[in-house]
């Protein structure tokens, strides 16, 4: 995120440079700098003259610039932003552009932004991309004012300004302009500054006393002035005639025994920076409260998911730390996915985390199964085998009428799939849908090695507990048939992790071997 300091460092080193284009171009390399952004351009109207730098800069027509809008935006293909700005984009530019006027409020300019995600780009930086389009206003004026000849450069020998001088001086409406005695006296101002300060004449900028809010003494400042050349910027304070203060950029020379100054209206400027202070302060208050309704939110689910599935396992005796044993399983399988991205989509970080909890539920359904089937002390038969396989779809009712229920995707989203899919076949022989390969939701393949690993390691009322290396073995064998084989790869790299877990979560003494 663009911060207050970035943006004054910015304007520091913007303001060091000499040469409007290279001040310009300082502007442009920082936008450039930035996150997703592949190119930075400034255009200006063609009636503007920018001195020795005029050519570099390219221009668009009063006739083009009146299609354009007045506030930022993004400009697609079709606007009248001449093509060659952005060179790649033969059809015609996609960019975020923010805009600038003259004093007489038209069209005087733009900056325009190329970036990969433009309209995010100018959701995230709107005012930050006012306030460079203010700053550049500032120095395409200084740069107009200087080739014009109305900056005119005096020998320091002599004492005032002469009258064809401040006559020059006068004739530049567009900015507001005075000149100074030594003693702080103004000597002159123009129209403009009168205008814009709400002052009727000369005699009443002087009656007023302290116009000038200064931070340094005023001798401090004449210093200042004597050391440095050329026009030097300096954020002042200005007091109105109607009495209110209001932040000013100064750019003042000292000529002789006279200063010659200008005055840029800084207050776009001064109310984003507040207005982005203000921003960045209830996004931190925002940002710390989000971080806790997320804590309680997980930790909310964690518990509503543990306590869902302890009904499977209050209702099943025989299951013990399963549970456990089962996320353990699928937090390996996931996080070995994770590092490698075996598949032609990606998967996060996030869904380690999300399937881990996920899959405490898998066997949710079995809730409605009937005890004499769901305790029975032996195989089922054929009907009691039809019954207990309808576990997959009650579990996946159970959960999706939740999920529907909150409105949008939720952590029982998930949780719904893996309980309807877990018994799927990667070959398409399993239930209850018969899906075959990546038609199984990869979260559900995952869950089927979990859980027939877990099965089959652990005692049964119908069957004792299988040797770690004898489920190995028969997980290696279904590879292609009821397991997605690359997940079963994963489980043989990680066979070990597995043994682990089942003697760290065991009731009873692990087989080894």
């Amino acid at each position: 995120m663009i911060t207050l300091e970035d943006i004054a460092t910015l304007f520091g080193t913007i303001d060091s440079r000499a040469a409007f284009g290279e001040r310009v171009n300082e502007l442009l390399r920082w936008l450039e700098s930035q996150p997703d952004v592949t190119a930075a351009r400034l255009i200006c109207r063609d009636r503007l003259i920018l001195g020795p730098e005029d050519s570099s800069v390219p221009r668009i027509s009063s006739s083009q610039a009146s299609l354009l809008p007045m506030e930022t935006a993004v400009l697609n293909g079709k606007s009248p932003i001449p093509h060659h700005i952005f060179p790649e984009d033969g059809n015609g530019p996609v960019a975020v552009y923010s805009p600038f006027t003259d004093r007489s409020g038209e069209f005087a300019g733009a900056i325009l932004v190329k970036s990969a995600a433009p309209k995010l780009f100018l959701k995230r930086n709107e005012s930050v991309l006012r306030v460079l389009a203010s700053k550049t206003r500032d120095l395409v004026e200084i740069a107009g004012g200087r080739s014009s000849g109305t900056f005119p450069v005096q020998s320091r020998g002599t004492d005032d300004l002469t009258p064809q001088v401040i006559g020059k001086l006068m004739d530049l409406l567009s900015l507001p302009m005075y000149v100074l005695s030594v003693r702080g006296k103004f000597l002159s101002v123009n129209n403009r500054f009168l205008e814009q300060f709400g002052f009727t004449d000369l005699e009443e900028v002087n009656s007023r006393g302290e116009v000038f809010i200064r931070e340094e003494e005023w001798g401090d400042e004449l210093k200042r002035l004597t050391v440095e050349s050329g026009f030097t910027p300096l954020t002042t304070k200005i007091r109105t005639g109607a009495d209110r203060i209001r932040t000013f950029q100064d750019y003042s020379m000292l000529m002789g025994k006279t200063i010659l100054g200008i005055v840029l209206d800084v207050s776009d400027f001064v109310r984003a920076n507040e207005q982005l202070e203000d921003a960045l302060e209830a996004q931190t208050f925002l940002n710390d409260k989000l971080s806790s309704a997320t804590f309680m939110l997980q930790k909310t689910q964690a518990t509503a998911m543990k306590s869902l599935a302890k009904l499977a396992e209050y209702r099943d005796s025989e299951t013990g730390d399963h549970l456990q044993r089962i996320c353990e399983f699928m937090k390996l399988i996931s996080m070995e996915i994770h590092k490698d991205q075996p598949y032609s989509f990606h998967v996060s970080e996030d869904y380690v985390s999300d399937i881990y909890l996920s899959g405490m539920l898998h066997d949710i359904g079995k809730v409605k199964v009937p005890d004499q089937i769901l305790l029975k002390p032996g195989p089922l038969d054929s009907a009691e085998w039809t019954v207990m396989k309808k576990h997959t779809s009650w579990g996946h009712s159970i959960l999706d009428q939740a999920d529907q229920e909150l409105g949008e995707q939720s952590f029982l989203t998930l949780s719904s799939r893996i309980a309807l899919h877990h018994h799927e076949w990667h070959n398409g022989d399993g239930y209850p849908h018969g899906l075959a390969g990546d038609d199984i939701p990869l979260s559900a393949r995952i869950a089927a090695v979990a859980d027939v690993y877990d099965a089959l390691t652990s005692r049964r009322p119908y069957k004792e507990a299988w040797s770690h290396d004898h489920a190995v073995a028969e997980i290696q064998r279904l590879r292609e048939k009821q397991f997605d084989p690359v997940i079963s790869d994963i489980f043989m790299r990680l066979e070990d992790n597995f043994r682990s877990v089942s003697q760290r979560f065991s009731e009873e003494p692990a087989m080894v071997g």
